[in-house]
């Protein structure tokens, strides 16, 4: 959600901040700002609105210093507006925060008893004033702002500078993720490990509790109770395309067409058996229920693996919405039980809570996940790369083909007991085809255009599927939401006459998912009665699917014919580019719908 990047260097901090601040625009944000040591002062410059009107800001109202702290914010408490943007400052101090400060009004009510002087309605501008209150008291800086934290309630990452002492940064983090990086001269912090591409070398994740010192050539880092810690080294992804959009109008439509790229690497990473063999650490032979834990599009996903790991292993498997399953009354746990958590970041604030919660129960936990230095790859038990690289579009794609190809490894190997190695080696051999068959329903895109201009004007829309095509369905209906804000709802389709069906008339396009041919004859009668009410029906699958269909369909969008179980990732290209497409016709900013953000990190 918000985003963090700071600097400490020998070179103008401004035109650094503003390129980290650029490459976090996509984790969603209403307002921008900086601050920047200048001399003996520290000088802010804020605006509400996009990273390119506090550009616009700078170029009229320039900055200079070495060192500076930046921040894209996401609105909680008080409106999208330059007032409450950040960073804040109280009397030299100058903070950028991302999470929430749950006590913030009694601290508040405090402070200002004490003589502090409010000028924004965010919960963060107490931070700034129980720090300046603490170095009046002769605190440095850097304790000042571990005594300030100690008496916050929630999570935070905390970025700060101090008059006082320039050429310094202070951080601090709790449930809110903090990388810190060396490279030349430089000395970056953010909230993102990609964001420090092409200026770092060498990065660190602060743990919660940790804290850090940072200077232009650098990081020390101490933990809760102030001990100097080492933490492991993380790799900084070089500079590279990933933030430009190759050639594409949207990063959505680059990343979708990156999958057949990112399949056929991942196929490439998991021939190396090492990685699934670390389930054999829980006694893979011994697995007998799974608990796949998740949010969004990785909720989707792991629906879809659910059916085939009960069908190819029959080891029982749930999926639950992480933000329910954290609270959620839990049955005891029975030996052979473990947890599967999915997050394209993970850094899920309410994934994560799930997992804290499983190791306090003793459930092992893997996780699947895209940031290898992200806060999930570090407590799990163990972790299965997704190997996606970074997703820069809101919605996610690429990042949600990962995680089925992963999981149809995952699968696959879980197989290993129940199926014959002839049989789960040809499944494999089918994965290896998928590649080509993806590139080949990125060839089918007109008919996709077409399907997406009829939705310039409409307001709802429904998502049909049977077997693991209806959570397919669920993932076409959240895509159609996140991108183009038309209302969408996604249904088992045998579950239409139960009360869906009182939905449709003629101005509501219905799209059904014709995936599994045991189900095909099913899933016809079904449309049958969505037609018979006027209902315009569009089918996307393969071309026997289509001439089996003909007389229910009013539009087409074909894909190849596949083997049934890479059908679902088959199928998820239409509805991507559905998606997308429909997003274009409104006129939308695809890349950074409204409301939304990449990386949920608050609850």
């Amino acid at each position: 959600m918000c985003g963090i990047f700071a600097v400490a260097g020998t070179a103008d901090a401004a035109p650094l901040l503003m390129e980290g601040l650029t490459r976090l625009e996509y984790r969603g944000y209403d307002s921008a700002g900086l601050a920047v040591q200048q001399g003996s002062e520290i000088v802010v410059r804020k605006e509400a609105g996009k990273v390119s009107s506090l550009q616009g800001l700078l170029a009229s109202d320039p900055v200079s210093g070495v060192t500076g702290i930046a921040h894209t914010r996401w609105a909680t408490h008080g409106a999208p507006a330059t007032v409450n943007s950040h960073p804040h400052v109280a009397d030299g101090i100058a903070i950028v925060h991302n999470g929430i400060v749950e006590n913030h009004a009694a601290l508040r009510a405090e402070l200002a008893a004490r003589g502090a002087r409010f000028v924004s309605q965010t919960d963060t501008e107490v931070i700034p004033w129980l720090v300046r209150m603490a170095m009046d008291k002769g605190a440095h800086p850097f304790k000042a702002l571990n005594q300030a934290v100690a008496r916050l309630e929630g999570s935070y990452a905390i970025a700060m500078m101090a008059r006082e002492t320039p050429g310094e940064i202070y951080a601090t983090r709790n449930g809110s993720p903090l990388v810190a990086g060396l490279g030349d001269g430089c000395t970056c912090l953010s909230s993102d490990l990609n964001a420090m591409a092409g200026l770092a070398d060498r990065a660190v994740a602060l743990e919660d509790g940790d804290s850090a010192r940072i200077s232009a050539n650098e990081i020390d880092i101490r933990d809760r109770a102030g001990r100097p810690v080492n933490r492991p080294l993380l790799e900084v992804p070089r500079a590279s395309h990933a933030f430009d959009t190759g050639g594409h109008s949207h990063f959505m439509a680059k990343e979708i067409y990156e999958q057949p790229a990112v399949i056929d690497q991942i196929n490439r990473l998991y021939r190396d058996r090492s990685l699934l063999d670390q389930l054999f650490s829980l006694d893979a032979a011994r697995i007998r229920r799974i608990n796949f834990v998740a949010c969004g599009s990785s909720f989707h996903a792991a629906s879809v693996a659910r059916h085939w790991i009960q069908s190819m292993s029959g080891i029982e498997c749930t999926v639950h919405v992480a933000s329910e399953y954290r609270y959620e009354a839990l049955p005891r746990i029975y030996p052979g039980e473990v947890a599967i958590l999915v997050s394209q970041s993970g850094e899920t604030a309410d994934t994560l809570a799930a997992l804290e919660r499983l190791r306090r129960l003793g459930m092992p936990v893997i996780a699947i996940v895209n940031e290898s230095g992200s806060t999930m790859a570090r407590l799990a038990d163990i972790t299965l790369p997704l190997a996606a690289g970074p997703e820069i579009g809101v919605a996610s794609t690429k990042a949600f083909m990962a995680q089925l190809v992963v999981m149809a490894h995952l699968s696959l190997h879980l197989a290993l007991r129940q199926a014959s190695p002839t049989i789960t080696g040809r499944l494999r051999d089918h994965l290896l085809r998928l590649p080509a068959l993806i590139d080949a329903a990125l060839h089918n895109e007109p008919a996709v255009i077409e399907a997406a201009s009829g939705l310039a004007g409409v307001s709802s829309a429904l998502f049909l599927g049977r077997g693991p095509f209806q959570a397919l369905a669920a993932e076409g209906a959240l895509k159609l939401k996140e991108t183009s804000y038309i209302h969408a709802e996604a249904f088992p389709a045998g579950e239409l006459k139960h009360g869906p069906l009182a939905l449709v008339d003629d101005a509501m396009p219905v799209f059904a998912l014709a995936g599994s041919d045991d189900l095909r004859p099913k899933l016809a009668s079904n449309l049958r009665e969505v037609t018979a009410r006027g209902g315009q029906v569009h089918v996307i699958g393969d071309r026997e699917s289509m001439l089996s269909m003909a007389d229910v369909a009013s539009g087409m969008m074909t894909v190849p014919r596949a083997p049934e179980f890479i059908r679902p990732m088959v199928a998820a290209v239409p509805l991507q580019l559905l998606a997308y497409h429909a997003a274009c016709v409104r006129g939308l900013d695809v890349d950074r719908p409204r409301n939304l953000a990449k990386s949920v990190t608050v609850e």
